[in-house]
């Protein structure tokens, strides 16, 4: 996915944020390089925040091509990556076009392994703000070198941190602080959850069910949409459970997730089957009760703490963990009373809530 690397430069230490709309700049330390890759333009400048304060680095970026690029620098961020529960970036981004970049973090280690992290909702433009990468689930990056099945963040040699931008795009990424934590998130508002993309979903069902996910233009005020539409006989218990991947959102700090939806179920099914899966061992925990069908754009308010784990599932501790979710479930199951039973589930707006 990150195959092709654009500007990569390291950054050392932990510095607070400096992204004033005009600081001044000042020659960038010697230990910040940019990496230049073709067709893609960079300059980098350190941003002095005045006496007392501490520098922040200033990337600004000019991309004509359609290709995805990998825009960062290189260092190492300040605190321990083991143990460490996220990766913590503050950051001011402006777009003079193109589409909002994705937050991504890659550590290589040094035996040759790689490994990787990218956002799932893209970078906020116009405002100072933290983002962070959770370094659970980190995916393996497909040139690593090594054969190991887990990172070994004890043995990490070097870091890259940036942004992935797909198609044209010109702007600048401002960084401040960067820095390992073990502190858990404390959000101030809700956070927004990539799910417009069918590869972000997988389709778990009985056999003899039939389902078909496509993504629309019809949810609330024309924003995407992705809408599932089944069919399986009924007079017994049948599944149809797509689920979507949240390994890239660090759910812990928010209160629950929330979205908009609309369905038309069978008659003999109670309603949606809305579950939070572990990674793992799978574990599953279920909303109770179910959200029932509608024809009209509802909300459904899902709190993590009122979550069930399925009867069908189990759990060693026999909890939620937050930070082990990785996939987000709203489907159905159950018997359906009509010999031949169809419909179709519609969701949109999918956010994590504080």
């Amino acid at each position: 996915m990150l195959r092709h690397l654009l500007a990569v430069v390291l950054v050392s230490a932990a510095f607070t944020l400096g992204c004033a709309r005009h600081p001044a700049a000042v020659r960038p330390k010697a230990t910040w390089r940019p990496v230049p890759v073709a067709g893609v333009t960079t300059t980098l400048d350190a941003l002095d925040a005045g006496q007392g304060g501490e520098q922040a680095l200033r990337l600004k970026f000019a991309k004509a091509g359609a290709e995805r690029r990998f825009i960062a620098i290189e260092g190492r961020p300040c605190g321990d990556p083991a143990g460490a529960k996220a990766l913590s970036v503050m950051y001011r981004l402006t777009l003079d076009n193109g589409s909002a970049p994705k937050l991504a973090f890659l550590l290589f280690e040094k035996d040759g392994g790689a490994w990787l992290r990218v956002a799932g909702a893209p970078l906020v433009a116009d405002a100072s703000l933290e983002a962070r990468l959770p370094l659970e689930g980190l995916s393996r990056a497909e040139f690593a070198q090594d054969a190991d099945a887990e990172p070994h963040p004890d043995q990490a040699a070097r870091f890259q941190v940036g942004m992935v931008v797909d198609g044209p795009a010109e702007g600048t990424l401002e960084l401040g602080r960067i820095a390992f934590t073990s502190e858990s998130y404390r959000p101030t508002g809700p956070l927004p959850v990539a799910y417009s993309s069918p590869a972000l979903w997988t389709i778990g069902k009985d056999p003899a069910a039939e389902a078909r996910l496509t993504v629309t233009s019809d949810g609330p005020g024309g924003k995407p949409a992705v809408r599932l539409d089944f069919a399986f006989p009924g007079g017994r218990h049948m599944y149809v459970t797509p689920a979507l991947s949240v390994q890239d959102v660090e759910a812990e700090g928010y209160r629950g997730f929330r979205f908009a939806y609309r369905a038309s179920l069978p008659a003999g099914i109670g309603g949606l089957l809305v579950c939070a899966s572990e990674r793992g061992d799978h574990a599953q925990y279920v909303a109770e009760p179910p959200p029932p069908a509608s024809n009209e754009w509802v909300t459904a308010q899902i709190a993590f703490d009122h979550l069930r784990l399925g009867g069908w599932s189990r759990d060693d501790n026999g909890r939620l963990d937050l930070g082990e979710i990785a996939q987000l479930i709203i489907g159905l199951h159950g018997t359906a009373s009509e010999p031949k039973a169809s419909g179709w589930i519609v969701v949109s707006e999918i956010e994590l809530v504080p």
